[in-house]
């Protein structure tokens, strides 16, 4: 008798079609549908592009770039009686399937967005062990289908959109994506490098500034105040970005762009204190450690914690809507016969500078350490300037 291989065993229990919510590398219980879909049908499209030509000849060109995202529809029941691993009936199987294709993804996107970490990390996983595909999926529509016709059945009409076709492909955080959290905890980390190099950074100075005139050595104490002061701006930064939600706010915006000032200063003053001929290799280690402090600072300032766009709220301009008093739209504004354009006042920032210290920030900031270094009086009286001129809140 001639042995043939069984066919592929394609049961439910065996080969199963699963929903998966993965919320940033956290991955909920799948989902699998108790019935298998009454239809599914995918999709995969091509990114070709037919150009026809002119010519005797009926012929044409095509770009093409691979293939495209594929797509999935599917759509079925969720059965009636009890059964499975969940022990759900129909009706309350429906429920959970809509719930993790639908609200739960939707809300872990928008809690993603509003604590600042990328929404990217959030993936809703269709796993089809039937016909050997896993995609990471957008939900473009779920639709509830009740019929005269199987009035105890809750149908389905799902469509999904493929984003990724390789789920373990690692999200790649790029400078130009900024992360809150990550940017924070970063910065932190250079706040503690900045508080340990305060209590030796005027020695390193003064021993470097001798190479050059012992007339410098009272430049060493005020570098010492600005390492301290800086170290104060970068901590207003700290605290304002991680007070506000999604770390937006005109508030923190401003702030970021100070403390970038601020920092770019340290990295020009302690490259040109570095670049002093005939430095001892320690000591040039050693102000090179503070400066590139100062530039890692910098590159979190631009990157992670990069200034957000805002939209200013003016609902309390607006006038009261139609028939407010008896349906209850909104109410009349705070500000009527009021000029409220006088009364707008921007709100306080935890760090000021004064005229001067912007001056001196700006005119550091112009010098190149290497091609134009600023004279090390000059750097002296603006640093003072600067220390002077800075002001934060506690």
């Amino acid at each position: 008798m001639l042995q043939t291989a069984p066919p592929t065993d394609q049961r439910a229990g065996v080969r199963p079609i699963a929903f998966v919510l993965n919320n940033g590398g956290s991955l909920g219980t799948p989902v699998a549908l108790k019935v298998r879909p009454e239809d599914l049908q995918r999709n995969e499209p091509s990114r070709i592009a037919v150009h026809q030509t002119l010519g005797r000849t009926t012929q044409g060109w095509a770009d093409n770039f691979g293939a495209g995202l594929p797509s999935c529809t599917i759509s079925g029941n969720t059965g009636w009686r009890k059964g499975g691993a969940s022990g759900e009936d129909g009706a309350e199987h429906f429920v959970t399937l809509h719930n993790v294709v639908m609200p739960a993804y939707h809300a872990a996107k928008q809690r993603a967005i509003e604590t600042g970490t990328d929404p990217a990390a959030v993936k809703l996983l269709f796993v089809d062990m039937l016909d050997n595909f896993c995609w990471n999926v957008a939900p473009m529509g779920f639709q509830l289908r009740r019929s005269r016709t199987r009035p105890l059945l809750f149908q389905y009409n799902i469509q999904l959109q493929a984003i990724s076709t390789d789920i373990d492909n690692p999200l790649r955080l790029l400078p130009f994506l900024g992360n809150i959290p990550a940017g924070l905890g970063a910065l932190d980390g250079i706040l503690g490098a900045l508080w340990g190099f305060a209590s030796d950074v005027e020695g390193w100075v003064s021993s470097a500034l001798g190479y050059v005139d012992r007339a410098l050595a009272p430049i060493a104490a005020t570098v010492k105040t600005f390492v301290a002061v800086s170290a104060s701006v970068l901590g207003a930064v700290s605290t304002a970005v991680g007070a506000v939600r999604n770390g937006i706010s005109g508030v923190a915006n401003r702030l970021i762009g100070i403390a970038g000032d601020v920092a770019q200063v340290g990295i020009n003053v302690f490259r040109t204190i570095s670049s002093i001929a005939s430095l001892p290799a320690h000591l040039r280690a050693a102000l090179s450690r503070v400066g590139s402090a100062y530039n890692e600072a910098l590159c979190i300032l631009r990157n992670s914690l990069r200034p957000r766009k805002t939209y200013q709220q003016y609902d309390g301009l607006y006038g009261a809507s139609n028939c407010s008093s008896t349906t209850g739209g909104r109410p009349g504004s705070a500000y009527a016969n009021m000029n409220a354009f006088s009364l707008m006042q921007e709100d306080k920032l935890p760090v000021d500078l004064n005229s001067q210290a912007l001056s001196s920030v700006s005119s550091l900031n112009r010098g190149d350490p290497v091609l134009a270094p600023v004279p090390f009086a000059e750097i002296g009286r603006h640093l003072e300037n600067i220390n002077n001129g800075i002001t934060v809140s506690e």
